[in-house]
C-alpha cells in the first residue's frame, strides 16, 4: 500500500514542479513588466514637471507683458522692442530662403553635371559594347550558312557507299553546333550587358558636394552683411541683435515722443530695404569678395573662419573680381556675433 502511494507521489511530483516553475516565471514576468511600468510613470512624472515648469514660466511672462502694457511709456518701449525682433526674423527668413533657393540651384547643377557624365560613360560602355558585339554577329552569320551548307550536304549522303562522309560531315556539323552555341553564348552576354546598360539611370545624391555648399554658405554670408550695412542707418541692425538676445522688460528706448520716432525710423529703413532692387546685385558682389578672402580650417569645411569675413566693406568696385570701392569698413563679423542666426541656416 505504501508503494503504490509513493508511486502516486513521484507521478505527481513533476506536474507540481512544473507548475511551479510555471508561477515561477510568472511571478518574473510580473515583476519585470511592474518595473516597467514605474520607469514609465516616473518618465510621465519629469515630462509633467517640465511641462508645468514651462507653462509657469509662460505664465510669468504674460503677466509680466500684461504689466508693461498697462503702462502707456512702457507699452511703447514693448512695442518698438518686438518691431525689432520684427526686423531680426525678418532678415533670419531672408537667409534661410537664399540658402533654400541656392541649395536647390546648386543640387540642379550637380544633377545635371552627374547626369552629363553619367550619360558620357555609358555612351563609351555601349560603344565598347558594340564594339564586340558586331564581330560576333558576324561569326554567328558564318556559322549557320556553314551549318545550313552542312545540313543540306547531309541530306544527299544516304546512300550506303557514302557512309564515311556522312559521318564526317556530322562530325563538322557537330563542331559548327559547339561553336554556334559558344557564339551565341558570348552574344547574349553582350546582350544582355547593353540592356542593363540603356536602363540604367543616374543616381541624385543625398546632399550637394563641399563646393557647392561653400557656394550657398558664402552666398548667404554675403546677405547677411549687405543686410547690416542697410540696416546700419539709425543703428536698426545693433538694435535689433540687441532685442534678439534681451527680454522685452530690459529694453528702453525712451519716452512716448521717442519710441514713436524710432518705430517709425525702423519701419522705413525696413521698408527701403523691401524696395531695394538692386540686392541682389550687391549679395553677387560680396559673394565674390568673399569667394576670395574666405579661409577654411580643413578641406572639408563649408563654413569659412569666422576671422576671414571680421570687417564688411561699405562699398564694392563692379566687375568679375570685386574689391572695396573705399577703406570705409564696418567692424561687424557676421559669423562671430552671429546675426540673423546665420548658423542656423548655412549648410554643413
Amino acid at each position: 500500500m505504501a508503494s503504490i502511494a509513493q508511486q502516486l507521489l513521484l507521478r505527481r511530483k513533476p506536474a507540481e514542479d512544473e507548475r511551479l516553475l510555471q508561477l515561477f516565471w510568472n511571478r518574473a514576468e510580473l515583476k519585470r513588466e511592474f518595473a516597467r511600468l514605474q520607469r514609465d510613470r516616473d518618465c510621465l512624472a519629469d515630462q509633467l514637471r517640465q511641462q508645468e515648469g514651462s507653462t509657469l514660466r509662460w505664465q510669468q511672462r504674460l503677466e509680466q507683458l500684461e504689466g508693461l502694457l498697462a503702462d502707456p511709456e512702457r507699452a511703447a518701449n514693448a512695442a518698438v522692442f518686438f518691431q525689432l525682433r520684427g526686423v531680426w526674423q525678418y532678415c533670419r527668413r531672408r537667409l534661410a530662403r537664399l540658402a533654400r533657393d541656392l541649395g536647390a540651384r546648386q543640387q540642379d547643377a550637380e544633377l545635371r553635371r552627374e547626369t552629363a557624365r553619367f550619360e558620357e560613360h555609358r555612351k563609351i560602355a555601349l560603344a565598347s559594347i558594340e564594339q564586340r558585339l558586331v564581330p560576333l554577329i558576324e561569326r554567328r552569320i558564318s556559322i549557320e550558312a556553314e551549318l545550313h551548307g552542312m545540313r543540306l550536304q547531309l541530306v544527299k549522303l544516304t546512300s550506303f557507299w557514302k557512309l564515311l562522309a556522312r559521318r564526317r560531315c556530322e562530325h563538322a556539323q557537330s563542331v559548327l553546333e559547339s561553336a554556334l552555341a559558344g557564339v551565341q553564348s558570348q552574344i547574349d552576354r553582350y546582350e544582355k550587358a547593353r540592356h542593363e546598360k540603356l536602363n540604367e539611370s543616374v543616381t541624385q545624391a543625398a546632399t550637394i558636394g563641399t563646393d557647392s555648399k561653400r557656394i550657398v554658405n558664402l552666398s548667404v554670408i554675403a546677405l547677411a552683411q549687405e543686410l547690416v550695412v542697410q540696416l546700419t542707418t539709425h543703428n536698426v541692425a545693433q538694435m535689433a541683435r540687441d532685442a534678439s538676445l534681451r527680454q522685452v522688460g530690459d529694453m528702453r528706448y525712451g519716452d512716448l515722443p521717442a519710441c514713436h520716432q524710432t518705430g517709425q525710423l525702423v519701419a522705413k529703413v525696413l521698408q527701403r530695404l523691401d524696395e531695394l532692387d538692386d540686392l541682389p546685385v550687391f549679395v553677387r558682389a560680396r559673394a565674390e569678395y568673399l569667394r576670395r578672402q574666405a579661409e577654411y580650417l580643413r578641406d572639408a569645411d563649408t563654413v569659412p573662419i569666422a576671422a576671414s569675413c571680421a570687417e564688411i566693406p561699405l562699398q564694392l568696385t563692379a566687375g568679375d573680381s570685386p574689391a572695396p570701392a573705399s577703406d570705409r569698413r564696418l567692424s561687424v563679423n557676421v559669423l562671430g556675433e552671429e546675426y540673423w542666426e546665420i548658423y542656423s541656416v548655412l549648410l554643413h
